[in-house]
């Protein structure tokens, strides 16, 4: 008997030992080749941790998954029956996202390609799906750019590059994807330092750079995310900060970027110079940053009226077509935004003199009518035309994110974000200074209404059944 367990044991070691050699050596291996060797952040996505912590509350929560996945059942019957190899793991351990210091406002992500005749059928019926041109580049890669979805792809035989980016043209691309695949500029060095601690990282999302660690785990009712900035200078940003909010709001931001320190001023114009919001308004970055203090602060609580404008067609007694404006009273979210002014400077003169404000209305946000007015060393846009209250509120956070879901709703108004909304409670993040440091302090969470269930389950299949139900009632008009 003892002989026989200690057989047993002897296995089960064996097993366990291979188990986490096995996913030690997955972990790591799948994050070499993949993320250039000039990464200045990396964000990593634990495709395996997050598929085992939603199994795990699959066990527990048996009833809630079987209600909610078997009308998939026949769909999965169908799937099946098609060709779905597109020629490369969309689903593995772990995927990482890079940005480039160079370039701003831009993820890249690398994936490697296992069947290379089976991608290019793939890719080719997905452009013409797309209505997309694939181009081939004569140093030995393709490109295509899917202008709504903001996603550029470059692949060879081997790897796909991908960059998610909100403006930068493509020749700034090019050469990220040289590196990327004609250079095999990537890291290989398991004991590369982020590699060791994208490595180590058992959290289900994880943003690193040299010194920074922020982790996103997700857990039954919430999403929790922790951790710490490292800047290169002490006291970075303000430990006493102070800003107007509405009270009870349903959405709060506020952020004080702390102009007293020129990178910073600098940092910001860099990152939002390129953008086309501002070129299209005939507005430059650096105008608006230098007349800024630093200190921004949106609310939203409740609605309030506006004037619309309905434009229809006519005909006149010469039977020509003519065009009739008619005002029309809407409903909108009642939005106050505060941005703090540099003493001595009039953000408001140089938005008329730009054709941004004309007769006290902010034009270049579409959708709702905004109102301005300077005064106090602040820049006020309201979508009310009366006088917004606020209150001064005093805090040790430089930065704070705060949003009830279930208020937001009913000030917001729109479908397809209110399906969102319905199925979670509140989302609060906010970011501190730890005085005398060069640390932040990062801390929040996002709940949702079931509290046995894992948020992202609660997400996915409320998204899903809220999508089937829209289908079932179109059906029935």
């Amino acid at each position: 008997m003892k002989k026989f367990l200690k057989i047993t044991l002897s296995i089960l070691l064996l097993v366990l030992l291979g188990y986490f050699g096995y996913t030690h050596f997955k972990k790591t291996s799948v994050l070499l080749n993949v993320i250039h060797k000039d990464a200045e952040t990396v964000i990593k996505v634990g495709v395996h941790n997050i598929t085992k912590t939603l199994v795990l509350d699959a066990l527990t929560s048996p009833s809630y998954y079987w209600e909610n996945t078997k009308s998939y059942k026949d769909k999965d019957k169908d799937d099946s029956k098609k060709d779905d190899d597109i020629g490369v793991d969309i689903q593995p351990y772990s995927i990482a996202f890079y940005t480039i210091k160079s370039i701003d406002n831009t993820f890249f992500t690398t994936f490697k390609i296992e069947d290379s005749e089976a991608f290019e059928k793939y890719i080719t019926k997905y452009a013409k799906e797309k209505s997309s041109t694939i181009t081939s580049d004569e140093k030995g890669y393709k490109t295509l750019v899917l202008e709504k979805s903001k996603l550029i792809l470059a692949w060879n035989s081997e790897k796909i590059a991908t960059a998610l980016t909100l403006d930068t043209p493509l020749d700034k691309l090019e050469t990220v994807f040289e590196d990327v695949l004609l250079k095999d500029k990537l890291i290989t060095d398991e004991n590369h330092s982020l590699i060791e601690k994208l490595s180590d990282a058992t959290d289900h999302i994880v943003f690193v750079n040299k010194e920074s660690l922020i982790t996103l785990n997700f857990e039954d009712n919430k999403a929790v995310i922790g951790g710490d900035i490292f800047t290169k200078d002490t006291d970075a940003y303000k430990t006493n900060n102070s800003y107007s909010g509405l009270k009870d709001a349903s959405l709060e931001l506020y952020f004080d970027a702390n102009f007293n320190k020129e990178e910073h001023k600098s940092s910001l114009t860099n990152r939002l110079k390129n953008l086309s919001f501002f070129t299209k308004n005939n507005l430059e970055v650096s105008q608006l940053v230098n007349k800024s203090n630093g200190v921004f602060s949106l609310g939203i609580k409740g609605r309030t009226l506006q004037n619309d404008t309905i434009i229809s067609y006519k005909y006149d007694d010469n039977f020509e077509k003519i065009e009739v404006k008619k005002l029309q009273e809407k409903e909108v979210p009642k939005i106050a935004i505060d941005l703090g002014i540099q003493k001595n400077e009039s953000l408001n003169t140089y938005l008329i003199n730009q054709g941004a404000i004309v007769n006290s209305v902010l034009l270049s946000i579409p959708y709702y009518t905004f109102y301005a007015e300077e005064r106090d060393s602040k820049m006020y846009f309201n979508t009310a035309k009366s006088h917004v209250d606020t209150n001064e509120t005093n805090s040790s956070s430089f930065f704070k994110f705060n949003t009830n879901f279930n208020r937001l709703q009913d000030d917001i108004q729109i479908p397809r974000a209110n399906e969102l909304f319905s199925l979670l409670d509140v989302l609060n993040i906010e970011a501190s200074q730890v005085k005398g440091t060069n640390q932040i302090k990062i801390k929040g969470n996002l709940s949702g209404k079931n509290e046995d269930i894992n948020i992202v389950s609660q997400i996915f299949f409320g998204l899903q059944k809220k999508e089937t139900e829209d289908i079932l009632n179109s059906d029935n008009i």
